[in-house]
């Protein structure tokens, strides 16, 4: 199977291609050039790797959450191109492709990934590992750090950029410890494609003109009480 794999919820530009059981990374980083790149950037990668956008089956993107120009840009190249191509496209969890990257090769940890969002606010996601893919424990969501859900026990590592200077508020509000912290906050091509590939074998693709980008802001700010 060929997929296309396309993440611009942060900065870089995520951009790849799966051809059979290979990957090519083509992932620009502190890049914030979106609309100008990303279009150039893919014609060149199927060209360089000898295929034509006919040749794909699917593409992979992330959905977010994340920068809301980047988001919006990735799902209206993914709209475009699966549409006029007439292939289904995979939304893929932007924080589950971080909680990902951490996994490890034996025993993998449950993973908390935190991202700022702004002041003491953050987007978080808590994450198992089944058949070495990262599954959601609980709903995402975004929340003042005081304010996070407590996380089952077990044994933790904390991801993302929040980490850094929330790590200690994070714990004493989620009522766990981190074996392990780590600042990383850009997903993957290999891990987007992984969560990808993995979703599209179990039939979790949809129409072009169904991609739509995640904004937790406006799901919290629809909730009652908050309107």
């Amino acid at each position: 199977m060929n997929f296309l794999g396309i993440d611009t919820s942060t900065r870089a530009t995520v951009l790849g291609l799966q051809l059979g059981s290979e990957v090519v990374d083509r992932t620009s980083l502190d890049v914030d050039t979106h609309s100008r790149e990303i279009l150039p950037s893919i014609k060149s990668l199927v060209t360089e790797v000898g295929i034509s956008l006919e040749d794909l089956d699917a593409i992979v993107f992330g959905q977010g959450p994340g920068s809301f120009t980047g988001l919006r840009i990735a799902v209206g190249v993914v709209q475009g191109l699966g549409y006029g191509l007439g292939i289904p496209v995979v939304p893929v969890s932007s924080m589950a492709c971080i909680a990902q990257s951490c996994i490890l090769p034996v025993n993998p940890p449950l993973v908390f990934v935190g991202l700022s969002a702004r002041l003491e606010e953050i987007y978080y996601g808590a994450y198992k590992f089944e058949q070495g893919i990262a599954v959601p424990v609980l709903p995402e969501g975004v929340v003042d750090v005081a304010e996070l859900p407590q996380l089952p026990v077990g044994d933790w590592i904390g991801c993302g950029n929040a980490m850094p200077g929330l790590s200690t508020k994070i714990q004493e509000s989620t009522g766990v410890f981190f074996d392990h912290i780590s600042s990383d906050a850009v997903p993957t091509i290999h891990n987007l494609l992984s969560l990808g590939s993995f979703k599209f074998s179990r039939g979790e693709s949809v129409g072009a003109m169904q991609a739509t980008p995640v904004y937790l802001r406006e799901q919290v700010a629809s909730l009652p009480g908050n309107r």
